[in-house]
């Protein structure tokens, strides 16, 4: 069988970290004491999480004339970017990031930029290229994120989608009943039920995932992530389901920004690499290999540099 496609209509962004004594204060001119600007966003992430885990992926978006840089990084991480294009006018995204040295608690100014200016009709030229053998993978960061994943589907493309960052908003502005794979953490979770139930309270993980497999019969799976819990998912294939817990694989914790991303990437990758195999089988071993790669990812600072290599994977896997 040919290998599918994954194509990443995703956000770019750049990520400017300043390291503080304390976070800035109202009218306050605070000094930082480090500075560092990295290729980031959690489409970008993702692609590179996809490209070093060996799919086959097309990364598409916009990007500005300040952010070719990000492009060749992304590019550099194994992933095609012939469907990123260069907007002349606007800045690219950016979020400029505050981080205490004592306690570790940040906060963003986030500018969506070029983010702002995806389309649904770009889209649809992108997707001229893809077919129902083929994987549409969104995040919530970048505009029209819902046309896009109806055109997409429209084309036989099979969906994933990471709803983050979590709005309320996105029951009414995603086709949930076209998402195939969504992969969440357990806030993410809790605002899905609480906006499809308009209940209050705060369900166990096993409750949100049967809440939403039934509230969206067409799905394949959800993969509920649940920070040194582990990983909870369930599947359903050919009217049999089945329900898999993962423990956390254990890593020296340094810096967990890009770990949800390098999940979402190694578990596709891993899921489409072992089509062949017995389905719950390879939803399983995928989960596995995922869990073990943002594991690593822990250990090491950023976002995209801190995403493992398969090899890396793989050797932690066996040790």
């Amino acid at each position: 069988s040919i290998m599918s496609k994954v194509l990443n209509f995703g956000s770019i962004n750049i990520d400017e970290t300043f390291d503080v004594p304390h976070l800035c204060q109202k009218g306050e001119t605070l000094s930082s004491v480090g500075y560092t600007i990295r290729g980031g966003g959690k489409g970008s992430n993702q692609s590179a999480a996809l490209g070093k885990s060996g799919a086959k992926v097309y990364h598409a978006g916009i990007v500005g004339k300040d952010a070719t840089w990000v492009k060749d990084l992304i590019r550099d991480q194994g992933v095609d970017v012939t469907y990123i294009k260069v907007d002349e006018k606007e800045a690219n995204g950016r979020a400029l990031i505050q981080v205490c040295q004592k306690t570790g608690d940040n906060c963003i100014v986030l500018y969506p930029g070029t983010n702002a200016k995806y389309t649904a009709e770009y889209a649809k030229e992108v997707l001229e290229h893809f077919g129902p053998n083929d994987w549409i993978l969104q995040q919530n960061e970048i505009s029209q994120g819902g046309a896009i994943m109806q055109a997409a589907a429209d084309k036989g493309l099979k969906v994933i989608f990471n709803p983050a960052p979590m709005t309320a908003s996105v029951i009414d502005e995603f086709p949930l009943n076209k998402v195939d794979i969504l992969q969440v953490n357990e806030t993410e979770a809790t605002i899905m039920y609480h906006t499809i139930t308009g209940k209050i309270d705060e369900p166990v993980p096993e409750v949100l995932v049967k809440l939403i497999m039934e509230t969206y019969p067409q799905m394949q799976g959800i993969v509920m992530t649940l920070g040194g819990d582990g990983v909870l998912a369930c599947f359903r294939h050919e009217g049999q389901s089945q329900e898999f817990k993962i423990p956390v694989a254990k890593a020296d914790v340094k810096d967990t920004t890009a770990a949800g991303d390098t999940f979402v990437g190694f578990f596709l990758s891993a899921f489409l690499r072992n089509s062949h195999s017995d389905y719950f089988t390879r939803v399983e071993n995928a989960l596995i290999e995922a869990n073990v790669a943002a594991a690593i990812s822990v250990e090491r600072p950023g976002s995209m540099a801190s995403v493992p290599s398969l090899n890396e994977v793989r050797d932690r896997l066996e040790a």
